[in-house]
């Protein structure tokens, strides 16, 4: 199984995720590292924070795998700099937070690059009833992200927080994946995310080290899916967009 969700643990990788993938059967982890969750970091924080991602890939080059962590704020050299990381083959994918809402036309180069590397784009959504973060992207930002770039390969984290009404706005945008990481969101909302979009177009995703991986795992074998959709889920989604990348 792939788990496309993960984070670092400061600058390394959590203490437990190998031997816990070992004992659930998740062959590799694709991670970013997001200045500790600093919301809205410097150029010199976020070179950092990738540097310590591309460590840790470099030390298990079979197990690990990283998303490109960007401050689109930062402009031109934050592009040159992520076109340095994925044509080194350092890392795989893009990775967006909250430092701009994902539609914000300082996302736009970083995505119309993703496109020609065929990158998977990891976006972190969510809509909160109370304390929503400046700039934190929601399901309609990504739609509306995924409507003016049809290739991009958008992954929507945590099915945008609240789950059946993010289901519904992205349902319509074939580019658009969600993972299932989330704490609040068990396996019935997992079933939904399937059923609305297709097996085809969500993805396991723990955000370790801040969840655990086995109950994130728990809520894909949970949610009483086909064998055959949680085969889908677990691994062969993702399993095919990082087939394509650089390719």
């Amino acid at each position: 199984m792939i788990d496309a969700h993960i984070h670092l643990d400061g600058s390394k990788l959590h203490a437990e995720t190998l031997s816990e993938g070992d004992r659930l059967g998740v062959r590799l982890f694709v991670g970013s590292s997001i200045c500790n969750y600093i919301p809205y970091p410097t150029y010199e924080q976020v070179s950092r924070s990738n540097d310590d991602m591309a460590a840790v890939v470099q030390a298990h080059p079979d197990r690990v795998a990283g998303y490109c962590y960007v401050n689109p704020r930062h402009g031109e050299k934050a592009l040159t700099d992520f076109r340095r990381r994925i044509e080194g083959r350092t890392m795989i994918g893009l990775k967006l937070w909250i430092a701009t809402l994902c539609n914000d036309p300082l996302v736009f180069p970083f995505i119309e690059q993703s496109i020609a590397y065929k990158l998977p784009i990891l976006i972190h959504s969510w809509r909160k009833t109370v304390g929503q973060l400046p700039y934190e992207s929601t399901a309609e930002h990504v739609a509306d992200l995924a409507e003016r770039y049809p290739e991009a390969r958008i992954i929507m984290a945590h099915m945008g927080g609240q789950v059946e009404t993010a289901m519904n706005t992205i349902a319509a945008y074939n580019n658009v994946y969600t993972d299932t990481s989330g704490s609040p969101i068990g396996g019935n909302e997992v079933a939904l995310a399937v059923d609305r979009l297709g097996p085809e177009r969500v993805i396991f995703g723990s955000d370790l080290g801040g969840a655990c991986l086995a109950s994130n795992l728990g809520k894909v074998l949970g949610a009483g899916l086909s064998p055959e959709a949680v085969g889908l889920v677990t691994q062969g989604n993702m399993s095919r967009l990082l087939s394509e990348v650089l390719k």
